[in-house]
């Protein structure tokens, strides 16, 4: 069955190694069997086989992957059933707004909420989860210094401009489960017409 409201996109934003891919991943469990995740590695990783970030049509491309994702997200009826997970870094900039944009553009198109979960950790801790073995593995960002340059000269996208409430959530000192649960009371209190099927 098709639900008569389509399922929320769940947009968490934050800092590289913040956590979020490890928490989305339990939220994603919380919420089986309906919700899918969508980390940022996803999008990003197919962009960069083609093009190298500095390269001109990047973006572009980058563009237009998400945009392939949300036509299926607005267009088919079979995703309706499902919460769509995304993890991402989105600053407030041009490209970064402009990027979150599109998020909720998406979710008006598609005729469910959008909630935005900014999550952030305090620097030593956001170094220490930055430096892993499975962020290497993936091809993330592990360079410590690039981070503390991220955290001192760029804002993170609150959506303030775009009339999308925001539930920002400190995980230093949260275990990632403890996170999760966080982002779902608040997911269950957005979403109160929705019969969740909580794990």
């Amino acid at each position: 069955m098709t639900a008569s409201k389509p399922l929320p996109i769940i947009h968490l934003n934050g800092f590289p190694g913040t956590g979020k891919l490890t928490v989305a991943r339990h939220l994603e469990q919380l919420l089986a069997p309906q919700a899918r995740l969508i980390h940022n590695h996803l999008l990003i990783n197919p962009a960069d086989a083609v093009l190298r970030r500095d390269e001109e049509g990047y973006q572009n491309l980058r563009h237009a992957i998400r945009a392939a994702i949300f036509a299926s997200l607005i267009g088919s009826t079979a995703t309706h059933n499902i919460a769509y997970l995304f993890t991402d870094f989105q600053s407030s900039d041009e490209i970064g707004s402009a990027v979150c944009a599109e998020y909720l553009a998406a979710a008006q198109n598609r005729g469910c909420e959008l909630i935005s979960v900014v999550l952030s950790c305090d620097v030593d801790t956001n170094v220490e989860r930055l430096t892993t073995d499975e962020r290497r593995a993936h091809g993330k960002i592990v360079n410590a210094e690039l981070l503390k340059k991220f955290r001192k000269g760029v804002e993170i996208h609150r959506f303030e401009d775009l009339g999308v409430k925001r539930f920002e959530l400190d995980v230093s000192t949260l275990s990632a489960e403890e996170a999760a649960k966080h982002i779902l009371e608040h997911v269950v209190k957005s979403c109160p017409e929705v019969a969740w099927e909580r794990n």
